[in-house]
């Protein structure tokens, strides 16, 4: 009988820490992926159509002004506001957001761009 009560309590503990398993295990994947997402913000300096790029000064704060060349393409979503715009609306001199995601050659592909008012 003692034998069977240890031998259950370490297939408990066993299971305990081992973690969830299944679809919870899945979420938690799906978060550190999304956990990459980076941020960027600051002024447009330059647009590029033909590259499809824009070069925006700025920071992961307000007070830094590192200028860093952000990649679009046609899955970047365009808002305003946090509400969907027209890509023509952003012009040299806007304050933007930018989430996305670097890579490990330094380049830096936006899934989203957010027009906000001017500061």
């Amino acid at each position: 009988m003692k034998l069977s009560v240890i031998v259950l309590s370490f297939v408990l503990v066993g299971m305990a820490f081992a973690g969830p398993a299944g679809p919870a295990s899945e979420n938690q994947e799906k978060k550190g992926a999304d956990a990459k997402e980076a941020r960027w913000q600051g002024t447009i300096v330059r647009i590029s159509q033909n590259d499809s790029t824009i070069s925006v000064r700025g920071g992961q704060s307000n007070m830094e002004s590192t200028e860093k060349v952000i990649r679009f393409d046609s899955s970047t979503q365009w808002t305003k506001q946090g509400k969907p715009a027209e890509q023509g609306e952003f012009k040299e001199g806007s304050f933007v957001i930018v989430l996305g995601n670097p890579s490990e050659n330094g380049e830096f592909h936006a899934t989203r761009i957010d027009l906000r008012l001017p500061r």
